[in-house]
C-alpha cells in the first residue's frame, strides 16, 4: 500500500538528487515542453528560467543519459569559483588580434570541449589528427582538464601561450620561432585549433557542455556581467562552428532570467528568442492538473505506489476547499509556479508526522513553515541583484510597508534606513523586487474588478510604477503581514 511519507521531496538541489536519489531523474524527470529534444537542436543553447525552474535538473538528466548511451558525451561545469578577471590575462587587449574576453572564452572553451570528443572512441578511430593535438597539450603542461576553472588558470600564466602553439605546432608542421613563445595571441591560436578541426571526420554521437552557476558573479557586481555577454557570444560562435563540420557538438548555457535582465547586450532579446529554451512549468490554467508542474509530484507519487491521476491524488490528499477557496488556488498563489517550491510545500506537509487526508489546519500549518523557506529562497535569488545593505534589510522594510503600498511608500521607507544613495533608486530597486518574484502589480479595471501582474506567472511582464505594489502572499507569514 502507497504511504505519503515514502514519496521522495527531500531534495530541492538537483545536484543532490543525482548523487543520492538518482532514481527521481531517470524515472520521475519530467520533460518539460520536450526541452531534452529541443535542446539538441543546433541553434539552441540558452536554457532560461528562474531560480528553481530546473535547470540544474536538465544538466543532472543529461549526466545521467550520458552513463546509458554509447553516443551521447556529457560534461558539466559550474562556475562558482571561475576567477573572471583572468580572462582579462588570457585574452589581452581588444583592439588588436586578441580580441578580448570574447576570444578568451573560445579558446578555453574549446580547450575544455577537446576531451569530450576523445571519450568517444568511434571519434578517437576517425580523427587520429585530434588525438595528436591532445597528446601534445598534454606534453606542453595542458592535460585533459575537467574544468573551465582549471583551464582559464593555466591559459592566464605568463609564457603559457607560447607551449599551446607549439604543441599546435607539432601537430599542423609549422615552426614556432623560440622569440614568440611568449606571445599572447589566443586568436591565432583559437584559428590554429579550429583548421586541425576542420579536417575532423564527424561520428554519430553528440557532445555537450552544460554550463552552470552563472549566478554567482552577481556577487561581484553588475560589472562583471559583461563577461556573460562575452560568453553568450561566444558559445554561440563556436556552436555555429561545430554545426557547420556536421558536428553534433555545443556548450549549453543554463541562466536565470533576473541574471540575463543586467547582462548588457542589446542583442539579448534576439539571443533568447532564436538561442533559448524558456522553462515555464505552468502554462495549462484551465486544466491545472494536467500542467507539467502538477506532473512533478504525480511522477514522484508514482515511485511510491501511487497510481492515481494528479487530481485524484490532490483531493485524496487535501480538502476541496480551504477558506472558500479552492485547495489548490489557495496553495499555488503561495509560490511562483515552480517545481522547487510545490516541492518545498509537500515537504512540510510530511514533516507534519501526519497521513491523509490533510485538513485545513495541517494545510495552513505547512504552509507557515513553508513561508520562511520561501521568504530565504526569494532572498538569495536577490544576491548580487540589489545592494547587500538593502537586501539584508529588505524583510524588515517590508513588514513596515504592509501587504500593499506605493512606490513613493517604499521611497520614503528606503531614505528612513538610510539605504538610497548616488545610483541607487526606488525604482529600480522595485524592478529588481518585481523580476525576482517578492512584489507585484495590482490595479481595478473599470468595473472595480482588480487584476493582478507577477513575473513568474508571464515571463514578459513588466513593472509599471503607477500601479499599487503587492507582497507576494508566500512571503506573509514569515513577514508578519498576516
Amino acid at each position: 500500500m502507497a504511504n505519503f511519507s515514502d514519496i521522495n521531496f527531500k531534495y530541492t538541489d538537483a545536484e543532490e538528487e543525482r548523487l543520492y536519489a538518482p532514481q527521481l531523474l531517470e524515472e520521475a524527470y519530467v520533460d518539460i515542453n520536450g526541452i531534452l529534444n529541443a535542446i539538441t537542436s543546433p541553434e539552441k543553447f540558452l536554457v532560461v528560467g528562474p531560480k528553481g525552474a530546473g535547470k540544474t535538473a536538465l544538466a543532472s538528466k543529461l549526466l545521467l543519459m550520458d552513463k546509458h548511451r554509447w553516443d551521447l558525451f556529457v560534461d558539466g561545469d559550474i562556475l562558482e569559483q571561475f576567477e573572471y578577471h583572468l580572462l582579462n590575462k588570457t585574452g589581452g587587449e581588444k583592439g588588436t588580434t586578441i580580441g578580448g574576453s570574447l576570444t578568451a572564452w573560445q579558446l578555453i572553451l574549446f580547450l575544455r570541449i577537446i576531451p569530450l570528443f576523445l571519450k568517444d572512441e568511434h571519434f578517437k578511430d576517425k580523427n587520429p589528427g585530434i588525438i595528436k593535438l591532445s597528446e601534445s597539450l598534454k606534453k606542453y603542461g595542458l592535460s585533459e582538464s575537467d574544468s573551465l576553472i582549471s583551464i582559464i588558470q593555466y591559459t592566464s600564466r605568463r609564457g603559457i601561450f607560447g607551449k599551446v602553439k607549439s604543441a599546435i605546432s607539432e601537430v599542423t608542421g609549422e615552426k614556432v620561432e623560440e622569440e614568440n613563445y611568449k606571445v599572447k595571441d589566443p586568436a591565432a591560436l583559437l584559428s590554429s585549433i579550429k583548421s586541425i578541426f576542420e579536417k575532423a571526420t564527424p561520428s554519430e554521437s553528440s557532445y555537450y557542455l552544460v554550463i552552470d552557476g552563472l549566478d554567482y558573479i552577481l556577487r561581484e557586481g553588475r560589472d562583471n556581467t559583461k563577461y556573460i555577454a562575452d560568453l553568450i557570444n561566444a558559445v554561440r560562435q563556436l556552436n555555429i562552428f561545430f554545426a557547420s563540420l556536421g558536428l553534433s557538438a555545443k556548450a549549453i548555457i543554463l541562466i536565470r532570467n533576473e541574471v540575463l535582465k543586467v547582462v548588457p547586450d542589446p542583442n539579448l532579446t534576439k539571443r533568447i528568442n532564436d538561442n533559448g529554451v524558456q522553462l515555464k512549468w505552468f502554462d495549462n490554467v484551465r486544466s491545472p492538473f494536467d500542467s507539467s508542474l502538477l506532473e512533478v509530484i504525480r511522477s514522484r507519487a508514482a515511485l511510491a505506489g501511487y497510481q492515481a491521476s494528479m487530481r485524484e491524488l490532490w483531493y485524496n490528499w487535501f480538502p476541496r476547499e480551504i477558506n472558500g477557496t479552492g485547495s489548490f488556488e489557495f496553495v499555488i498563489v503561495n509560490t511562483r509556479y515552480l517545481p522547487r517550491d510545490l516541492i518545498s510545500f509537500f515537504r512540510e506537509v510530511q514533516k507534519l508526522g501526519k497521513q491523509p487526508p490533510f485538513n485545513r489546519v495541517d494545510v495552513l500549518s505547512a504552509l507557515n513553515n513553508y513561508s520562511d523557506w520561501f521568504l530565504q529562497e526569494l532572498g538569495d535569488a536577490l544576491v548580487g541583484v540589489i545592494d547587500e545593505n538593502i537586501r539584508v534589510e529588505l524583510p524588515d522594510i517590508i513588514s513596515e510597508l504592509g501587504r500593499n503600498f506605493k512606490i513613493d511608500d517604499l521611497k520614503e521607507k528606503l531614505e528612513e534606513h538610510g539605504l538610497l544613495s548616488k545610483g541607487i533608486t526606488a525604482e529600480q530597486i522595485a524592478r529588481d523586487l518585481f523580476n525576482s518574484s517578492w512584489l507585484g502589480n495590482r490595479w481595478d479595471t473599470n468595473k472595480g474588478t482588480p487584476r493582478y501582474s507577477w513575473k513568474h506567472r508571464k515571463i514578459n511582464a513588466n513593472l509599471n510604477l503607477k500601479h499599487e505594489l503587492v507582497v507576494h502572499s508566500g512571503l506573509w507569514k514569515s513577514l508578519n503581514l498576516i
